[in-house]
């Protein structure tokens, strides 16, 4: 038997990339960039964003406001829109390197909210039972995450000489 492993990303030309994904794969995709959008349209006082909106000056509550009043909005829609583009894209054959970077960012923001839900240390994950109501939330995030690293290893493998 053999078995062959498939990249999540394969680069095809130095700005295309043939996505391996499949349709549950490509379903939770869409569905997390739909879900991030709904909770950024309820409003940026969730905990759960504080990664997305992080703190431009921890001891001094004027410069952080005026940092926020001067950026957040900015953030906001920038964050919206690469979250629209990968849902619309979740079920394509192929994506350009645009596409791809709008991924590789999206999904990141995406595991950034999930991290802090779940509370992420670096001390490494529980042990879950598999009754545990978070058991699909960490799985989701990990999930995440090799899409993640498998979009930066797709670009990277692209960027020709260094």
């Amino acid at each position: 038997m053999v078995f062959r492993f498939r990249r999540t990303f394969k680069p095809d030309g130095p700005d295309r990339f043939v996505v391996n994904l499949g349709p549950d794969e490509r379903a939770v995709v869409r569905a997390v960039c739909e879900d991030l959008t709904s909770v950024l349209d309820d409003g940026a006082a969730n905990p759960a964003l504080r990664r997305l909106f992080p703190s431009a000056h921890a001891t001094d509550p004027e410069v952080d406001r005026s940092y926020q009043e001067m950026v957040h909005d900015d953030l906001l829609g920038s964050r919206r829109e690469i979250l629209a583009a990968v849902a619309a894209s979740a079920d394509q054959a192929e994506l350009d390197r645009a596409t791809l970077e709008q991924w590789m960012v999206g999904l990141n923001a995406v595991r950034l909210v999930l991290g802090t839900v779940l509370d992420v240390s670096e001390d490494g994950y529980p042990d879950l039972d598999p009754d545990d109501p978070m058991l699909s939330t960490w799985a989701v995030y990990e999930f995440l995450g090799s899409v993640v690293d498998a979009a930066v290893g797709a670009l990277s493998d692209t960027l020709g000489g260094t």
